[in-house]
């Protein structure tokens, strides 16, 4: 193996001339630098997005749900039992936001803390892995490209399951690395790592994590016929804490739902996505490699070096550990008819790792693939600097001078950051982590936030609390709020968890006076509403402004009015006044 950087003592640092990369590489700094970019990268959405509609909202609501209810076993939202994803990610949003905001928060940054500590573990076991196979050059590369990447330091501001399933896929990778070392050295917290990681992957999203490293452990058997490391991963303290961590839960909810979770989380959500008959539409394998330039922007340069590493040393056997986690994987998301670009986010990491190989063993000095590497970079940077046009086009004319103004620091910070690659400056990397703070900042932390129409369920509610009608923050709490047309899990989330604006029927069968209304102003939700809302007595005190936005969920512009159930002047003449 190569050899590890190795301390060396503040007053010896010139003396044996380490360059910037090996001044990071030293005791605490590579883990301090990646944390430090990870935050940089993704505090700006973290902080600033709105609750995202839908799949985010879905889940914080849930995990609202289960601090009025006191049920921790079973998933709902609203009265809709959500048995899709097992309950760890819940957990984990409970056992921040409670402490932090109380059993009631509506704090959607207290939900997000553990996508970001999911995200931190996931870039720190990538350095660690690296430095374990290779040396902290390596592994401090590939961990600060992924803790910069635009899709990791996205999710780690996302409150959903992806961040998280990536840190502790990415914690049994590296039990199962160091299990694989020769010499047979003692590793007393490798097997822990490994089921450590298993267990809470499996408790976050089902098979998808145990699935991944059981068909890399798979490959690498039929590949090297040792059983060795097999041997030694069977260790079974370490496998009681993984069925500790996963068994009584998965047993609750088989008791607490007659095994309908199970058969609801196969037949509605997985089945779907394998046949292809999911929510999302199928897409052709490749989709997946189609999208890395952007997705792991601005370390989407180390790819072509990835490819040329693998192919180079394919009979290192670490490079085989690299390719077991990496190959398996991507081609099951690639054959998988259902793609979302967050899918091989858990696999990201021996890509960067390969990727930072290649760079270190000479890759960069050969100019066809210096200059591919180049073109993809500037392929990803040209995507990122023209990404807030292309929304603003699709949002409101309005926002085209912010886009622009957005596209130009995105741009400028992106060509500087290609000039220094160009250039081979030593100040390169900084960059490239100088860009993919420029497009987060610019992006998730100032354009989107700042555009009213993605931001139509907080105006909403609001509106609701300005006047009065806030079933949840208005004095007296007037009641559920009531509605048809616009039924996002994010204003659910924002007003009350019974809110109804599933239709029609559940608006008028729950509407009494004094309470609020959110209606699309379409002809097809308003007049049915307010023809239900008369035959039980009520009409509709209209209160402000409509307010127009984007369902971006579905990809509408609406218009919303807000207003108040009162009684009919007649039923209050002759019952009289009603409070």
């Amino acid at each position: 193996m190569s050899e590890q950087v190795q301390d060396v003592p503040a007053h010896q640092k010139h003396k044996h001339g380490l360059d910037i990369l090996d001044f990071f590489c030293q005791g605490w700094r590579p883990h301090a630098l990646i944390l430090l970019t990870l935050l940089l990268c993704a505090l700006p959405g973290f902080v600033a997005l709105q609750p995202l509609d839908r799949d985010e909202s879905r889940f914080v609501q849930a995990t609202t749900q289960m601090f009025e209810t006191g049920d921790f076993i079973r998933i709902s939202f609203q009265d809709e039992p959500r048995n899709k994803k097992p309950i760890g990610i819940h957990w984990l949003q409970a056992a921040t936001a409670g402490p932090l905001d109380g059993a009631n928060t509506r704090t959607i940054q207290a939900f997000r803390i553990p996508s970001l500590l999911g995200a931190g573990l996931a870039a720190l076991c990538v350095f660690q892995i690296g430095a374990l196979l290779y040396n902290r050059r390596s592994g401090l590369i590939a961990g600060v490209a992924m803790a910069c990447g635009l899709l990791l330091s996205t999710e780690a501001g996302i409150a959903k399951t992806d961040a998280a399933l990536a840190g502790f896929t990415a914690l049994a990778y590296l039990g199962l690395a160091k299990l694989r070392q020769r010499p047979e050295a003692k590793a007393t917290w490798a097997p822990w790592a490994l089921w450590l990681g298993l267990g809470m992957a499996a408790l976050i999203k089902g098979p998808i994590g145990p699935l991944l490293v059981i068909l890399s452990g798979l490959m690498l058997v039929l590949w090297e016929r040792d059983l060795g490391w097999v041997r030694r991963a069977l260790h079974w303290p370490s496998m009681l804490l993984a069925a500790a961590i996963v068994l009584p839960w998965y047993i609750a909810i088989w008791q607490a739902t007659n095994g309908q979770f199970f058969f609801d989380a196969v037949g509605q959500d997985l089945a779907p996505k394998l046949s292809g008959q999911s929510e999302n539409k199928s897409v052709p394998p490749g989709a997946h490699l189609l999208l890395s330039p952007i997705i792991f922007w601005p370390g989407s340069i180390l790819i072509p070096l990835a490819l040329w590493a693998a192919w180079r040393d394919r009979k290192d056997d670490r490079v085989r550990y690299l390719l077991a986690w990496l190959v398996p994987g991507w081609l099951m998301f690639e054959a998988a008819p259902a793609k979302l670009a967050h899918y091989t986010l858990p696999v990201h990491g021996a890509v960067l790792l390969l990727g930072a190989v290649g760079l270190l063993n000479g890759g960069w000095q050969k100019a066809w693939l210096r200059w591919t590497s180049i073109v993809i970079l500037g392929f990803g940077t040209l995507i990122m600097a023209a990404l807030p046009l292309i929304l603003a086009a699709d949002v409101a004319a309005g926002a085209q001078m912010m886009a622009l103004q957005a596209s130009i620091a995105i741009g400028v910070a992106g060509l500087a950051a290609l000039g220094l690659v160009i250039a081979r400056s030593r100040f390169a990397a900084a960059g490239l982590i100088g860009a993919a703070m420029m497009a987060s900042l610019a992006i998730k932390g100032v354009f989107v936030p700042s555009i009213p129409q993605l931001d139509l369920s907080q105006t909403v509610s609001s509106t609701l609390e300005k006047e009065g009608l806030h079933p949840r923050l208005s004095p007296g709490q007037p009641g559920p709020l009531i509605g048809a047309g616009y039924q996002e899990p994010s204003l659910i989330f924002l007003t009350r968890s019974d809110s109804a604006l599933s239709s029609v029927a559940a608006a008028a069968a729950a509407a009494k006076p004094g309470v609020g209304i959110v209606v699309n102003a379409d002809p097809q939700f308003e007049t049915p509403l307010i023809a239900a809302l008369e035959e039980k007595g009520y009409r509709v005190e209209w209160r402000g402004a409509p307010i127009a936005g984007l369902n971006y969920s579905k990809g509408d512009e609406v218009t919303l009015k807000i207003g108040k159930v009162i009684p009919k002047p007649a039923d209050t003449q002759a019952n009289g006044p009603q409070r």
